[in-house]
């Protein structure tokens, strides 16, 4: 991989979210605005006094946008050159898809940063939370196996989107959000019901909500729980970049790449 394409492909995000009132307001107003009001909740459902149920609901959502983040920023960055008419272009120039796709995820990984940080401000002032209670370490294994999530989704999505066209565009937005109820996000997986406790210890984002969790309460950290959660993290991502490759390959035999674009 060359870094001076990726740094090209880094410098036209950072264009686009500067100029792109959509972007500013996906990425960063809308997140904090959920921070904001589970915030308000979890204060109600503590009621006065510091509660661990109140804490989870907070911080479930707080953490949940590192995983939107950085889906958001590569599928629908994508989606951006492609209602501009411009990804073909990209690719006309010596840009490979892995440069491509690893620009994209760099920069979502670096919006992740900053809105935790300034959400974590929010909440130590604000909501009287300290999220650094859980410890830095679960918090850097977590945002490990989040944002790696969050690229498997972003890929698989994009490939479905490639073979069958910007029609179904919403999935770039929206498909990290149809897995929050089954990953445990609020709550400890003992609490669901049993079929979808199967559904959930077959996602990655379980994993480490759990270790986190376990972090706030006992302290230190579970690394069993991080490690299956890497593991699966990294299976996905895989079998995302298979589908990815696979569907790209079938959209440009049959022309449904460059139609995307008209």
């Amino acid at each position: 991989m060359n870094a001076r394409r990726i740094r090209g492909v880094l410098l036209q995000e950072l264009y686009m979210t500067i100029h792109a009132l959509e972007v500013i307001i996906d990425v960063f107003l809308f997140p904090l605005i959920n921070i904001v009001i589970f915030g308000l909740i979890a204060i109600y459902l503590a009621g006065g006094a510091e509660t661990k149920a109140s804490q989870f609901v907070f911080l479930g959502m707080l953490l949940w946008q590192i995983i939107g983040i950085t889906s958001y920023s590569v599928a629908v960055g994508s989606m951006w050159n492609i209602w501009s008419r411009n990804l073909s272009n990209m690719f006309i120039a010596p840009l490979s898809v892995k440069e491509y796709v690893t620009a994209l995820f760099a920069s979502g990984c670096i919006k992740a940063v900053l809105l935790l940080t300034f959400g974590m401000w929010l909440s130590a002032h604000f909501f009287g939370f300290q999220v650094l209670d859980v410890g830095l370490i679960n918090l850097t294994l977590m945002f490990i196996v989040f944002a790696l999530f969050g690229l498997a989704l972003a890929i698989f999505t994009l490939g479905i989107i490639f073979r069958f066209g910007s029609r179904l565009a919403a999935l770039s937005w929206s498909l990290p959000w149809l897995f929050q109820p089954f990953s445990a996000a609020f709550f400890p997986v003992a609490d669901l019901p049993q079929a979808l406790q199967l559904v959930a210890y077959s996602l990655p984002p379980t994993y480490a909500f759990e270790a986190v969790r376990f972090g706030l309460v006992d302290g230190g950290v579970h690394w069993g729980l991080f490690g299956v959660g890497l593991l699966l993290a990294l299976i996905y991502c895989v079998a995302g970049t298979f589908f990815f490759i696979r569907f790209l390959e079938v959209s440009k035999d049959i022309g449904q790449f460059a139609r995307n674009e008209s």
